[in-house]
């Protein structure tokens, strides 16, 4: 079946049953039919309008979970309107729970007013229906904190707000309204008439100037008001708030009837309305009596809610006769009901209804009935008149308070306003200064403007030969930028010369190598040993030379910037293995090459190649200098420092401690007569600070020379 006969079968079922009586049969039908044609949706919105219908009709305790579910569908539809307006309506069913209040207002920061969604903020709504909702969830948050907080938390908070509404008032409207409702509703908790109608004679200004739109703001502050009036016995302020919230309710009605949903009913909210206006009946007109009392006459008729309800607290029968002066049938209508906890847990209902007792009983010559009320009303009416005291004395207890914080705040106005006087009487003062300085500044001026009219035919005369001058220079600039790329030219022309001619001479040297020890395994037996000993010499001046011209070239790569370092997890064990087997053939006879086996075994995050590079170096320079003895490799870990350092340690000629910086300059040989190019130390600092090292000779080791390699840290894991 396609969705459109889905949604006309649903419809067809709602205005079959729309005008009869919502029993709890009859709502059970309607559920299930709903249900079934629910199983049958294709998309969200399809759902959407049936789970709308299925809200009105289930019973509280069920419809709760579906609103929340609800929510989510309008949510995947893209109706932005109907998820918020579900959350209002949930939050009037969960007024009890803070926790859950709070949870629905988290759910409307899951929505944006602007053009862009961001992630915390998929959803967009209009700015003004966004607001009204947070500002309805606050609302009821205040209502929750004010029926469970304790009298002297109450107090505590009435007193902060009030100081914050005198000294620190919102900018925003929506602000101030929830600001002042909390006032309210907390001075409704207290007793503080007088106090509270002026706060709430304050909000109404403020909900007047909030957007017609906002109806459930406008029906919240109406119900609230038209009690509080009503108590406060302001009953045509009341009246008027009561038919302000009718027609908030006639307008929700309608706009819920033009969505399709049927069943919103709001019979239970006009009865409690038409029940207050009848109180009041002193102040109706008759025809306003009649028209009030038949209203709430065919509610009770029609919706067995309403019903139950009027058989516990029959209140328009008894207005209605009270008004018509039927005493008899009210006195009945009274004692049927005084005794509920309806009516026994409201002081005001209580009271009320005793002075209707006394009244019917007295026009009936009731003698008991008016003695009992008498005497019930006289007992009531002592209790209330001390806590009304009591609520009198805590009012002005607040306004005492407030009146003080008012005071502090008007003394630190007026320090302010007299700091600021003085502020305005020492600018006064130096602007007077001011103006005498600039007086005798002119003056000055004056006498020097003559002077530098003389002056100036001299600079006239100076700016020609100036700009002579400028000229020149402007000449000389030029060549020397063309000087200076000139020399780049020629430097970056020396770089690529000196990677040529490494390429080049490597081949040559590579070639004389294999030549020397192919004629040496090619000699006869006889002459083997003795070429053996040339090849090997051959063979070691070859690899000077291929290490002067690497130095060379590695010193050209550093200046040009572009050594690449790969770093990747490197054990340091065997690194030092292979860099101490690559300078063994180096050594004399009389050296010992050793490694510290007591350096520990770990795995250090560094560019291999270019440590393997720095520590050959420095073995290679020891090998030079240490005609015997001992060279010895080891690193050791600095947990404080976070560093790893590796030494190198011979037992050679040793290095002064004034050379220490002398020998990391480029080309500086210490012992002229000693092979290379003296560029290993210096490139072995600019590695190692390329790496983020150092290279450092230690100068407090005095048997020889010991450099070392310092690096970082970086992440170091142990070996097992």
């Amino acid at each position: 079946m396609s969705t459109k006969y889905i949604f006309l079968a649903c419809l067809f079922l709602l205005l079959s049953v729309r005008s009869t009586a919502t029993t709890e049969e009859t709502q059970k039908q309607i559920a299930d039919s709903l249900y079934s044609c629910l199983s049958k949706a294709e998309t969200p919105a399809d759902s959407l309008w049936i789970m709308e219908n299925l809200y009105d009709v289930l019973p509280r305790a069920n419809g709760n979970l579906l609103g929340l579910e609800l929510f989510d569908v309008a949510n995947r539809a893209g109706n932005s309107s109907a998820a918020l307006n579900i959350l209002r309506q949930l939050a009037n069913r969960y007024l009890a729970n803070d926790s859950m209040l709070m949870e629905l207002y988290n759910k409307t920061l899951s929505y944006h007013d602007g053009p862009t969604p961001t992630v915390d903020s998929p959803y967009r709504a209009s700015s003004d229906e966004l607001k009204e909702t947070r500002t309805f969830l606050r609302f009821a948050r205040n209502i929750h904190r004010a029926n469970h907080a304790s009298e002297a938390k109450r107090r505590e908070l009435l007193q902060e707000l009030i100081n914050t509404h005198t000294l620190n008032q919102p900018t925003d409207i929506y602000d101030q309204a929830v600001l002042l409702h909390s006032i309210c509703t907390m001075l409704s908790r207290t007793g503080s008439d007088a106090m509270l109608t002026r706060y709430v004679d304050k909000l109404d200004t403020l909900i007047q100037q909030l957007p017609a739109s906002a109806i459930s703001l406008h029906n919240a502050y109406y119900v609230h008001a038209a009690l509080i009036y009503s108590q406060a016995n302001q009953f045509e302020k009341a009246y008027q708030c009561d038919r302000k919230t009718l027609e908030a309710i006639r307008q929700l009605e309608k706009q819920y009837k033009d969505r399709g949903r049927y069943f919103r009913n709001y019979d239970s909210s006009r009865y409690v309305i038409y029940q207050r206006i009848l109180s009041n009946h002193t102040k109706l007109s008759q025809p306003e009596l009649e028209k009030y009392y038949k209203l709430a006459m065919q509610l009770v008729a029609k919706n067995p809610e309403v019903a139950e309800t009027n058989r516990n607290y029959p209140g328009p029968q008894i207005f209605y006769n009270m008004a018509i002066k039927n005493y008899a049938q009210a006195l009945e209508h009274i004692k049927h009901c005084i005794n509920t906890p309806y009516v026994t847990n409201s002081s005001y209902r209580l009271m009320q209804l005793l002075r209707n007792e006394i009244e019917c009983a007295e026009a009936v010559n009731d003698k008991e009935t008016l003695l009992e009320a008498s005497r019930r009303y006289n007992k009531k009416l002592e209790s209330y008149l001390s806590e009304r005291l009591d609520e009198k004395y805590k009012e002005l207890q607040v306004i005492y308070d407030s009146y003080e914080m008012r005071n502090s705040y008007d003394k630190l106005q007026l320090e302010k306003q007299n700091a600021e006087a003085e502020s305005m009487y020492m600018i006064v003062a130096i602007a007077a200064v001011a103006i005498f300085i600039l007086l005798i500044s002119v003056v000055i001026l004056f006498r020097l403007y003559r002077n530098n009219r003389k002056l100036a035919r001299t600079l006239d005369k100076s700016n020609r030969a100036l700009r002579a001058e400028s000229s020149h220079l402007e000449k000389s600039k030029s060549d020397l930028l063309k000087a200076r790329d000139e020399a780049q030219k020629a430097n970056y022309m020396k770089t690529d010369f000196i990677k040529n001619m490494s390429y080049e001479v490597k081949a040559p040297l590579k070639a004389i190598n294999e030549y020397c020890k192919l004629i040496t395994d090619c000699s006869d037996t006889s002459n083997k040993k003795y070429l053996e000993r040339f090849s090997s010499l051959v063979e070691l001046n070859s690899e000077l030379l291929s290490t002067i011209i690497n130095d060379v070239l590695h010193i050209s790569e550093i200046d040009s910037e572009s050594v690449p370092v790969h770093n990747r997890p490197v054990e340091l064990r065997p690194l030092c293995t292979m860099v101490l087997d690559g300078v063994r053939h180096r050594l004399s006879p009389d050296v010992a090459l050793m490694f510290d086996t007591a350096s520990p075994y770990i795995c250090l995050f560094t560019d291999p190649q270019r440590v393997h590079q720095i520590l050959l170096n420095l073995l290679t320079n020891a090998a030079k200098f240490t005609p015997k003895g001992s060279i010895t490799l080891a690193y050791s870990v600095d947990s404080e420092k976070e560093t790893v350092t590796f030494s190198v340690t011979d037992t050679g000629i040793g290095i002064k401690a004034d050379k220490k910086d002398l020998i990391f300059e480029r080309f500086v040989k210490l012992d002229k007569e000693t092979q290379g190019a003296g560029l290993g130390l210096t490139i072995s600092r600019l590695l190692a600070r390329i790496l983020g090292g150092d290279v450092i000779l230690d100068t407090t080791y005095t048997k020889g020379a010991r450099f070392l390699l310092i690096l970082p840290k970086n992440k170091i894991l142990k070996i097992q």
